[in-house]
């Protein structure tokens, strides 16, 4: 009587995981997909996903950043509620030789004496992490030869 109380209970847990949709055959195709979704994919012109994810980063950067660091990352002076400020070249070696954490951290909490505002009430940790992947881009050789106003790509 045991045994056949057991072999009902085996049976219709059986019976319920194969009916709740956990059949063998979909279990590959959900671990490849949650494996794609683990490995970061490396940009490149024939990568959709980095391309979104490059064109999205461009536009958080446009939406929060340009207006006072331009759309190059160059920064200058500028005027922004009647204050004059001289706003960070994020391009400049000083800025390439800060640690991703630093230039995090000016993001979240701000330079309220520069005129740097705070965006870790305004912004997710993954758009501050983008950003921070954004000044990087900019940072790049190629950026520099694209956002460039000499044709020939030369700063």
């Amino acid at each position: 009587m045991k045994n056949l109380k057991i072999s009902i209970v085996f049976a219709a847990a059986v019976f319920a995981s194969a009916s709740c949709g956990g059949n063998i055959e979909n279990k590959p195709a959900e671990n490849k997909t949650a494996e794609a979704a683990k490995t970061p994919s490396q940009p490149s012109e024939g990568n959709p996903e980095a391309r979104d994810r490059g064109a999205v980063m461009k536009d958080l950067y446009t939406a929060n950043c340009a207006l006072c660091h331009k759309e190059d990352g160059t920064g200058g002076k500028m005027t922004k509620d009647g204050k004059t400020l001289n706003v960070e070249d994020l391009t400049s070696e000083k800025i390439k030789k800060m640690s991703d954490e630093k230039i995090r951290g000016y993001i979240e909490n701000g330079v309220p004496n520069e005129g740097m505002p705070a965006f870790k009430d305004k912004l997710a940790e993954r758009d501050i992490a983008m950003l921070v992947r954004y000044v990087r881009v900019l940072q790049s050789p190629e950026a520099g030869a694209t956002n460039s106003s000499d044709p020939t790509g030369s700063r």
